[in-house]
């Protein structure tokens, strides 16, 4: 990778709509949402300014000490 990407986080609610139907994901999203926050958002937020070589760094350091 010669450009710094930003990790982001997307959850393609096309997706959820080809499996469920519109109006099961519609109910399933208000669902999650109401018991867990909305937790993609909060993600983001907490990730937004990783890069891909910080993230990978730190996997490499867990693999080392055996946390992953």
């Amino acid at each position: 990778m010669t450009e710094t990407q930003i990790a982001t986080v997307e959850v393609p609610f096309e997706a959820l709509v080809k499996e469920l139907g519109a109006k099961r994901a519609i109910k399933f999203l208000s669902e999650i949402r109401r018991k867990y926050g909305d937790s993609v958002v909060e993600l983001r937020k907490a990730t937004e300014k990783l890069t891909i070589e910080q993230i990978e760094k730190e996997i490499t350091q867990l693999k080392k000490e055996g946390k992953i």
